[in-house]
């Protein structure tokens, strides 16, 4: 009778590796099957348009895979993964839809700058779960592409059209993004237009959902430095100008107005920044109201209501 001396190798974990697969890696079928069966979770076909087919076998086109998700990484394109490379395994584990968690509910309320918070964006309880791969009007906790010439943006209003690689992984991070998903967004840099367009439908899904305290601490970074930058071009217009109101003086109200087009887009920095330097509410209404590009928008942003 033949028996056998040792066991069928066991799955442990599907989700960690025991030994190295890849380039001169020992490649155990079993181990080369869990890292396939993650890369394709992990959305490799969507962005690549390559399938990987889960047989254990690794061959080139396994080795291709992990080099792409490597310097997808900006990890070293070595081509081989191993029971130390734990990071690399969490984050293809995350940018799978199975395995993220759904956000329920959470905070839609900012410290200052809530008309703006509000205009850039809606919320529901979830995208899907977790990530909604068809248009959704102005969800905001997933990657998005306003349209037009504008760049990939996160959040109510984090656009990564104008910065650099450094700038955007910076700041996601300190929003609390985990590092994958920022060094992802990073990429999107400098991107606007159907590229930005063509970003989010290959990347978004990998995101997926950022939560709401996310969305809330990223916002309250970019407004802060769009509040300085508010506020340097108001001295910078009103300098010479006889009574203007003092920046720390103008009403709260005035000031959320005046950051939030700044924050949109204004047409005509100086004509705005008089037309709020005498502290008027009404004089701010009556400027925009005769303004075609702003009225062309106050049915979202609610500026008049909010002034009134």
């Amino acid at each position: 009778m033949n028996h056998k001396r040792y066991h069928d190798p066991m799955v442990l974990h599907p989700d960690l590796l025991f030994t190295s697969v890849g380039t001169c890696g020992t490649n155990q079928p079993e181990e080369v099957k869990k890292l396939q069966r993650m890369i394709m979770n992990a959305g490799y076909q969507q962005a690549t348009s390559r399938e990987l087919e889960v047989s254990g076998n690794c061959g080139q086109g396994t080795i291709e895979a992990v080099v792409w998700y490597q310097r997808l990484l900006n990890l070293s394109p070595s081509g081989l993964i191993g029971p130390t490379d734990s990071w690399f395994i969490a984050a293809l584990k995350e940018m799978s839809p199975h395995w993220r968690p759904r956000q329920q509910s959470g905070p839609l309320h900012v410290r200052e700058g809530q008309i703006t918070f509000d205009a850039e964006g809606h919320d529901y309880i979830t995208a899907v779960v977790p990530y909604r791969p068809y248009r959704t009007p102005y969800f905001s906790r997933v990657l998005h592409w306003p349209g037009n010439t504008s760049g990939v943006t996160l959040g109510r209003g984090y656009d990564m059209g104008s910065r650099s690689r450094g700038e955007v992984y910076s700041t996601l991070r300190q929003a609390g993004l985990e590092e994958f998903k920022a060094i992802i967004c990073s990429k999107a840099a400098g991107l606007k237009g159907h590229q930005a367009g063509k970003f989010v439908q290959v990347y978004g899904p990998m995101v997926g959902e950022i939560s709401h305290r996310q969305q809330i601490r990223l916002f309250e970074i970019s407004y802060q430095i769009k509040l300085r930058e508010v506020e340097r071009s108001y001295l910078s217009n009103t300098r010479n100008q006889k009574g203007a109101t003092p920046w720390h003086l103008l009403d709260q109200k005035i000031r959320d107005v005046l950051v939030d087009i700044y924050y949109q887009g204004t047409h005509g920095a100086a004509e705005l920044c008089l037309s709020v330097m005498k502290n008027d509410k009404k004089e701010l209404i009556s400027y925009i109201g005769g303004n075609v590009h702003y009225m062309e928008f106050e049915s979202n942003r609610n500026r008049i209501r909010y002034l009134k």
